[in-house]
């Protein structure tokens, strides 16, 4: 029979060390498993120096623009001729507008198309720490870049993870700007959408005060999302440009199955999917070339 005396003195301070240490361990961990989650979307603004070391044996400079959406600043970059359409890239979250350097820095695209990314929202240039949640306001603060070019021309939106439903906001908002979609890895189906214990553990003010700044508004950005994709459930319907969807059978942090339900909804237009085994996530990094072909082509099917 278990004696109900209480421990000694001397062992309440050890307990409540031993507490403090596991939760000291708990906070690496939920730090070390944001980071490696987050770090599959996650593309820091590259620095001008490394930028400008980029594209200095290449044919196309870029050239970097702000504008002001509602008030608050939108950064983007661009490459190549105006005259010809525009491809926009729409990073993840978090991310920026360098996930996509090496499309801007293509020979082959940059003399077929006018290459476009952007820093969204609450990233790299854009107003950077300070989240924005709507689909409707992220896809706005996007309009600048999309209808630069003066010549008009129909757009291609490629929308990694977060930016796929961004774009697809984008396109149902401004038919007449956009001639065709590649979702990467897109997170668009909200039954799919559901907050894991570190999305939870960082929404905490303790824990944001402990975390890098980009991944406290990736976390803050996110946490909505499946009430939004929720609304937007109506809308797939008003699409009518071609779509291709590149999605990994590996993807261990947006489900596969998103790439099924862009088929069931998008009723309204031609719908490809490209299912790629061995392959997650990481898409505009690892295996940039499932991307390069999609918007080729797109820019084919325009151009034929």
């Amino acid at each position: 029979m278990r004696s109900s005396r209480p421990s000694p003195p001397h062992r309440a301070p050890r307990r409540r060390l031993r507490r403090l240490a596991l939760s000291a361990a708990g906070v690496v961990a939920l730090l070390a498993a944001i980071v490696v989650a987050g770090g599959s979307c996650m593309s820091f603004t590259m620095e001008p120096e490394k930028v400008a070391a980029f594209f200095a044996s290449r044919p196309h400079p870029p050239t970097f623009h702000t504008d002001r959406v509602e008030g608050r600043p939108v950064h983007w970059v661009e490459v190549g001729d105006r005259a010809l359409p525009t491809v926009l890239f729409v990073h993840g979250s978090p991310g920026s507008w360098s996930a996509f350097l090496g499309f801007l820095g293509d020979a082959e695209l940059a003399a077929r198309a006018h290459l476009v990314a952007v820093d969204r929202p609450g990233f790299g240039g854009s107003d950077r720490g300070r989240a924005e949640a709507p689909l409707v306001r992220q896809a706005a603060a996007l309009v600048p870049a999309l209808t630069a070019a003066p010549a008009g021309l129909p757009a291609i939106l490629v929308g990694h993870s977060l930016g796929a439903p961004i774009v697809a906001q984008l396109t149902v908002d401004h038919p007449a700007a956009v001639g065709g979609l590649v979702l990467v890895a897109p997170s668009i189906d909200p039954a799919l959408e559901i907050h894991r214990w570190y999305n939870v553990l960082a929404s905490w003010r303790l824990v944001e005060w402990l975390l890098p700044r980009d991944l406290v508004t990736s976390n803050r950005e996110l946490w909505p999302l499946k009430a939004e994709l929720e609304g937007f459930l109506p809308r797939w319907r008003e699409i009518r440009v071609p779509v291709t969807v590149v999605q990994g059978e590996d993807d261990d942090l947006v489900d596969p199955a998103n790439a099924g339900f862009a088929a069931r909804v998008l009723v309204g237009t031609q719908v490809e999917v490209r299912r790629i085994p061995g392959v997650g996530h990481l898409i505009p990094w690892e295996r940039p070339d499932l991307i390069r072909q999609a918007v080729l082509d797109q820019l084919a099917r325009r151009q034929g």
